[in-house]
């Protein structure tokens, strides 16, 4: 196993403005300049058991893992940087996320809860499994943790904004001369496929049973304001940031271990390509 790995991280990419590179992020971003990355948004492996193929999510260390890791990451960004790092509680360890987080060298600016099914109104709106326990509700929520070097970094309240609701966007323009509002911690962004038993093994995800949404990647980027500048996931799955950083115009580097998942998304990335270029010639 450590030698595949090690092989791995010689496989390397570059589609359109992103370089992927296949192998683990510990050896790649050893090999990454400092004061590089504008911006990260990742989700890294949660460590309770899911199927992430090559990578075992079982870690007897983990927390130490995580916490050396990102430390040694922050070196890699600029000091005007963000960081995203969504991760989920469990039921077992409720607060290990801010155990986490509170012992980065990074500071704590924003925290994020993405609501991925929330009710409302007496609907439950947003996609996912149902679960058929009797004793616990399903979890509907993930943290999003915004990190930056001192926890007082400018952010783009436009960028991030929204319009205002349809009912209201003519009056609150003339009143506030703005078609926009700031955004608030907490956002409602579905899965953008319906999971079925250990989440949906569709074309889509590429067998991956965690791939977090576009939207989620884009409002992350769209509140640290970056317009130009390199984005980074060192936990790329089938590659939801650097297509997104793609689509906005940005450089980004992705990383991920395991070939299948690396091999996924340099389709997704190579299909977003000739997109754009065929929009270029309609």
């Amino acid at each position: 196993m450590v030698g595949l790995i090690a092989a791995l991280v010689m496989i390397r990419e570059q589609i359109g403005k992103a370089t992927l590179y296949c192998g683990d992020s510990n050896e790649v971003m050893e090999n990454l300049p400092n004061d590089f990355f504008s911006v990260i948004v990742s989700s890294p492996p949660y460590n309770i058991g899911r199927n992430y193929g090559l990578y075992e999510d079982k870690k007897n260390n983990y927390l130490d893992w995580q916490i050396s890791f990102w430390n040694k990451v922050s070196y890699k960004m600029k000091d005007e940087g963000h960081i995203f790092l969504n991760i989920q509680p469990s039921r077992q360890k409720p607060l290990w996320c801010y155990e986490l987080v509170s012992k980065l060298d990074w500071k704590i600016q924003n925290t994020f809860i993405w609501n991925k099914r929330i009710e409302i109104d007496g609907y439950v709106r947003g996609q996912g499994t149902t679960s058929q326990s009797k004793k616990y509700i399903c979890n509907g929520w993930e943290y999003v943790f915004h990190l930056t070097k001192k926890g007082k970094t400018e952010i783009s309240q436009k960028d991030s904004g929204v319009g205002y609701h349809p009912k209201w966007a003519e009056e609150n323009a003339k009143r506030f001369g703005k078609t926009w509002r700031p955004t608030v911690n907490a956002w409602h962004i579905p899965y953008e496929t319906i999971g079925h038993g250990s989440i949906s093994k569709d074309l889509m995800k590429g067998e991956h049973p965690a791939i977090f949404p576009r939207k989620l990647v884009e409002k992350c980027i769209k509140v640290s304001g970056c317009k130009k500048g390199i984005v980074l996931d060192p936990f790329l799955g089938t590659g939801t940031t650097s297509l997104v950083a793609e689509e906005l115009g940005l450089n980004s580097i992705g990383i991920e271990i395991d070939p299948d998942y690396f091999n996924f998304a340099c389709t997704r990335l190579e299909a977003l390509q000739n997109n754009m270029q065929g929009d270029m010639f309609d």
